[in-house]
C-alpha cells in the first residue's frame, strides 16, 4: 500500500493560522513575550553552567554521575589547555618560590632551616645523591625553585637545583623520595651577523647587540692568521653560526659554520670541516687554520703599541731596531706560549727585558716573552701551544704595563704581524669533494644573508 502523500497547502493554512494566534494571543497577553524570553535566558545559562562545571576549577566529586564525567572528559580533550609544567612538574598544582643560595649554605641547612625538613629525609637525600650529585658541591648564587602545596602547611614537595645554564637536579619529598638529574631541552638556531671594524672587535659586537663571546670565538678560529690586535678602522666580518636558547633566554653560541674576516683589504675564509675525526676550520684553499705558532701570545685585551722594526728608543730616545712586536696590557695578563717547546732561558734579563722568558720550537722557531711580573714555568720544562706560562709585568727597561713578544726562525729575527707562511695540514685527496661541497654550501648561505648574491 502507498501511504498518502501529505497534504502540503493543508499544512501551510495550519501553520498560518497558528500565526495568527500567536501574534494575538501577545498582543492581549504581553507578558507571555516576557516569558519566553526569560525561558530562552535560563536555557542558554543552563547550558553555560553545564560547559564550566567541566573545567578544572572543579574536582572529580563535584560531578554528579559518571555520564557527567565523561562528558567532561571529552570537553577537556577539546577545549581546556595543558597545565603548566617547569622542570616537568605542574607548576599549578603548587605554590612555587625561587631563590638563590646563600653563602656558606649548605644542602642540609637550605632544606632544614629554611623549609623544615625532616634531617631524616635530608640524610635520605644525601644517600640517594651519592653517585649522581654531590649536596656539598651547590654553590651560592645558583638558582633554585621549591615547588610548595598551596595550602597553609606550605610543606615542600619538589626542590629543584640549578647547576648551570642547562644542568638541573630534582628532589622529590613528597609521594616519594627520589634524586633525579636532568637537562633542559636546548633548542638551536642559525644566525647570521655582520659588522664593521671602528675601534676594536668586542665594541663592534656591543655596537650591533651580538654576543660577546662571538668576538672570542671568531679570534680564536683565526688566531694562527690575524692578529686581532692589529685590526684596523673599517675591516669587516660576516659569520653564520647557530645559537643555543632555552625556552627564549639565549645560553651561548653554539657551532660557527663559516666566517669571512676583511682585514687590511685581504680576505680570510673559515670553513668548518671534520678530518680524521678532527674537526677543525680549513681556508679557501683546503689549508687548515691551526699553524704552528699563534699569531700573538695574549687572549685579546691588549693592543699593540710598537710594531717590527726601526723606531726611536722610548727611553735612550735614539733611533734602533726593535726586534719585538709591543702589547699594552695590564700587569698580570696571562701570557700564552705561541707553540709547543721547552723552556731555555727563564729569569732577570740584564739588558733591559726585566723578567722573560725564551721557548725553543720546532721548525727552527724561538719566541721570547720580555718585561714579566712573574712565571708559572721553569727553566727545562716542556710546554704546549696555548700554555699560560706567565703574566705580563712593568719589568727592567719599561716606561709603562706591557708584553715585549719576539720571534726567531732559524736563528734570525722575524716580524711576528709576518709569520703567516708556516707549514698547515691540506685537505686530503679522499675529503677534497665532500670539503667543496661544504665550503659551497657555507659561501651560499652568507651570501644569501648579506644579499650578494654570489656563489
Amino acid at each position: 500500500m502507498i501511504p498518502e502523500r501529505p497534504n502540503s497547502k493543508k499544512n501551510q493554512q495550519q501553520a498560518q493560522n497558528y500565526a495568527r494566534l500567536f501574534r494575538r494571543s501577545v498582543r492581549r497577553h504581553p507578558l507571555m513575550l516576557v516569558f519566553l524570553s526569560l525561558l530562552v535566558v535560563i536555557l542558554v545559562l543552563g547550558i553555560l553552567i553545564g560547559v564550566r562545571r567541566c573545567g578544572h576549577s572543579l574536582p572529580a566529586r563535584f560531578y554528579e554521575t559518571s555520564a557527567d564525567l565523561g562528558a567532561c572528559a571529552r570537553l577537556d580533550s577539546i577545549v581546556l589547555r595543558p597545565q603548566g609544567k617547569i622542570y616537568g612538574l605542574p607548576v599549578d598544582d603548587y605554590a612555587v618560590e625561587r631563590g638563590e643560595i646563600e653563602s656558606g649554605e649548605t644542602f642540609s641547612r637550605l632544606l632544614n632551616q629554611r623549609y623544615n625538613v625532616n634531617i631524616t629525609v635530608v640524610n635520605r637525600l644525601l644517600a640517594l645523591s651519592k653517585g649522581r650529585f654531590e649536596p656539598r658541591d651547590i654553590r651560592a648564587g645558583h638558582t633554585f625553585t621549591a615547588f610548595l602545596t598551596p595550602d597553609s602547611a606550605q610543606t615542600l614537595c619538589y626542590l629543584v637545583y640549578e647547576r648551570n645554564k642547562t644542568d638541573y637536579v630534582t628532589f622529590g619529598l613528597c609521594d616519594s623520595v627520589y634524586v633525579r638529574v636532568d637537562k633542559k631541552e636546548v633548542t638551536v638556531e642559525e644566525r647570521y651577523a655582520e659588522g664593521t671594524i671602528n675601534s676594536s672587535l668586542y665594541a663592534t659586537m656591543a655596537e650591533n647587540n651580538l654576543p660577546e663571546d662571538l668576538a672570542t670565538r671568531m679570534s680564536k678560529i683565526f688566531e694562527y692568521t690575524i692578529d686581532f690586535y692589529a685590526l684596523q678602522k673599517g675591516d669587516k666580518f660576516r659569520v653564520v653560526y647557530e645559537e643555543m636558547f632555552i625556552d627564549t633566554a639565549s645560553i651561548g653560541i653554539g657551532t660557527i659554520y663559516g666566517v669571512e674576516f676583511l682585514h687590511a683589504g685581504r680576505s680570510y675564509w673559515a670553513y668548518r670541516f671534520n678530518q680524521d675525526n678532527d674537526w677543525g676550520y680549513w681556508n679557501d684553499k683546503g689549508e687548515s687554520l691551526k699553524r704552528a705558532v699563534l699569531m700573538a701570545p695574549l687572549s685579546f685585551n691588549a693592543r699593540v703599541t710598537s710594531k717590527f722594526g726601526s723606531r726611536i728608543h722610548p727611553i735612550k730616545r735614539i733611533r734602533r731596531q726593535h726586534n719585538g712586536v709591543d702589547y699594552a696590557c695590564p700587569v698580570g695578563t696571562p701570557v700564552r706560549a705561541v707553540a709547543s717547546g721547552v723552556v731555555t732561558r727563564c729569569g732577570w734579563d740584564s739588558f733591559g727585558g726585566g723578567k722573560r722568558i725564551w721557548l725553543k720550537h720546532p721548525n727552527g722557531y724561538e719566541s721570547a716573552y720580555l718585561h714579566l711580573s712573574r712565571f708559572t714555568v721553569k727553566q727545562g720544562q716542556h710546554v704546549s701551544q696555548g700554555q699560560v706560562i706567565a703574566y705580563s709585568g712593568n719589568t727592567g727597561a719599561s716606561t709603562g704595563p706591557h708584553l715585549d713578544y719576539r720571534l726567531k726562525k732559524n736563528g734570525k729575527f722575524i716580524n711576528p704581524l709576518n709569520n703567516t707562511s708556516q707549514p698547515s695540514t691540506p685537505i686530503k685527496a679522499g675529503n677534497k669533494a665532500a670539503f667543496e661541497q661544504m665550503r659551497r654550501d657555507v659561501r651560499k648561505v652568507i651570501d644569501s644573508y648579506a644579499g650578494t648574491g654570489k656563489e
